[in-house]
């Protein structure tokens, strides 16, 4: 062993070794044996590897400690970011909430304001067609009869010019509460407007019924109206009767019929109710006539597609064009959309229909460039049939790779209907179009009921504020509100606004006051086939005088 020395154990236990101060001294006696061990080793020899054990294990530690606070450093800055963007979106997703609720808090304020008409506090034409197509839903399935009375004051114009608007406001006030106290509580009245008025009855036990409360209402509303601001009345009511199921399957059908039997009451002399008849409708035989024919008007080419600007209120220059369809029949003349297209959804024919109008859309804008003609983007109605059609969007790729025609240049138009059923479908369809760069307007807003919500879950970039809410804002102060609201509540979301039914100047300078982009209507310019409107689209819109 190193520096290990054997003493024999002459001294006995009291002797010791000699001392050695540079070494390490272990000493041991053995067991009867006498013979004393005595071990020494140089401290230097074996400090030192106890020093380079003592280095590597603080290299070792050091290294794992630099690596944990090295992986702690970025766990943690991970967790900060991911905190962060959580809280941002957290933020994010409460504005959003927050912007919806306002804007169904609007929608709520807006939807309390037309559904009431202002003058008589009954319900208008936009409440009373929701309220009784819920009826209606209910009548086919209970199958009561149901009948729709068709109000017209005769004379009121003469009213109005000889004795005021005043007095003619007393007497509508004055004939709606007649109504209201004449029929059932759970009956549904309404004021269409001007001197219409319109009841539907709610399970009547017969025809017989409604003529005896007929009678009771043509005297009841006959009778003097007394001390209206000074002056006593004397009016009385035409009434056309319209009978569910046998004269209409829906509001719309009966309303039409309800209104020939309410003229052909007058032509009887006034003051007296008609119920519908067959005879009373001349156009069932154009109807039927139309019916038979639809599928051979597409076929041999009749229908035409008429043109009608869109006006930029900030420069007053033609941004866009809305395609309107026409029927040019041989034998008829020109039959507009009104008269067909519900023949169209009726039979089936509207998919086929809107086909061609995507085909001759496509065409008319290739014809004007070829023509040098300065084209802006066209809109093409979109019905909801053709919204749930899977084709959609490969017949617009198809039509636009045919012509050559970039996809900004066209533009789709949906009404809020077209988003209530099978939304699946339809989003696929607006996302598709959307991606191949088509925009989407919303036609009609605000006379539908559908979520705001619609206007965040759809791709949507343009709302048309329906003509209805166009036509008295200068004087009815619930329109002009709507419209400002409206406007105000598309461009925090980052749309384009768009007004229809302008008629007048003073509809134009109210639209722009308020914000409004765009405008279209008769004192803009009228529909034109598409040659005139490759004129106007040469010269541009003139600039109108807005003083």
């Amino acid at each position: 062993m190193q520096g290990g020395v054997l003493l024999p154990n002459a001294g006995g236990p009291g002797v010791r070794a000699a001392a050695y101060p540079a070494q390490l001294v272990a000493e041991r006696m053995l067991a009867d044996i006498p013979i004393r061990i005595t071990v020494a080793q140089d401290p230097a020899v074996v400090l030192g590897k106890l020093d380079a054990q003592h280095q590597a294990y603080i290299v070792r530690s050091s290294a794992y400690t630099v690596l944990v606070v090295a992986i702690t450093l970025l766990v943690s800055a991970g967790l900060w970011h991911q905190q962060r963007l959580h809280r941002a979106v957290a933020r994010s997703e409460q504005e959003n909430r927050k912007l919806i609720g306002l804007l169904e808090q609007e929608k709520g304020r807006a939807i309390t304001l037309v559904s009431q008409d202002y003058l008589t506090g009954l319900a208008n034409r936009r409440m009373f067609k929701e309220l009784a197509s819920t009826e209606l839903k209910r009548a086919r399935r209970s199958r009561n009869l149901y009948a729709l009375l068709f109000f017209d004051l005769d004379r009121f114009k003469v009213v109005n010019d000889t004795l005021g608007h005043g007095v003619g406001d007393l007497l509508l006030k004055a004939v709606a509460s007649r109504l209201k106290g004449a029929l059932r509580e759970y009956d549904l009245v309404a004021r269409l407007g001007g001197d219409e008025f319109v009841a539907l009855l709610s399970e009547i036990p017969s025809e017989e019924f409604v003529s005896r409360l007929a009678g009771k209402l043509v005297a009841e509303l006959s009778a003097t109206y007394r001390d209206l601001d000074g002056y006593d009345v004397e009016t009385s009511p035409s009434v056309g009767i319209a009978l569910y199921p046998r004269d209409g399957q829906d509001l719309d059908e009966l309303l039409m019929h309800a209104d020939q039997a309410m003229y052909s009451a007058k032509a009887r002399g006034r003051g007296c109710f008609r119920f519908y008849h067959a005879s009373l409708n001349p156009s069932g035989v154009l109807h039927s006539e139309l019916s038979s024919r639809f599928r051979g008007a597409i076929q041999d080419d009749e229908f035409r597609l008429h043109f009608q600007p869109k006006v930029a209120l900030a420069t007053l220059q033609i941004v866009g064009l809305e395609a309107l369809i026409r029927w040019e029949h041989p034998e008829h003349g020109l039959i507009f959309p009104g008269d067909f297209i519900p023949l169209a959804e009726e039979q089936g024919f509207i998919v086929p229909l809107g086909r061609w109008i995507i085909d001759a859309v496509c065409r008319q804008l290739a014809q004007w460039r070829t023509a040098g003609v300065p084209v802006v983007p066209v809109a093409v109605n979109v019905s909801a049939r053709q919204l749930r059609d899977e084709q959609l969007a490969a017949e617009f790729t198809a039509a636009l790779e045919k012509y050559r025609i970039p996809p900004r240049l066209i533009e789709i138009e949906i009404t809020e209907s077209c988003l209530i059923e099978d939304t699946r479908l339809a989003k696929s369809n607006l996302d598709s179009l959307a991606a191949l760069g088509i925009r989407i307007a919303l036609d009609d807003f605000g006379t539908g009921f559908s979520g705001l919500s619609r206007l965040k879950e759809f791709p949507i970039h343009t709302v048309k504020i329906d003509r209805s809410f166009i036509r008295d804002i200068r004087n009815d102060t619930n329109d002009a509100v709507i419209v400002a609201a409206t406007i105000a509540l598309a461009h925090n979301l980052g749309l384009n606004v768009v007004a229809e039914g302008v008629e007048s100047k003073d509809q134009l300078v109210h639209l722009k006051a308020a914000g409004c982009d765009q405008v279209q209507g008769f004192y803009l310019h009228r529909p034109a086939d598409g040659d005139a409107v490759s004129t106007i689209l040469h010269k541009h819109l003139p600039a109108l005088q807005m003083s």
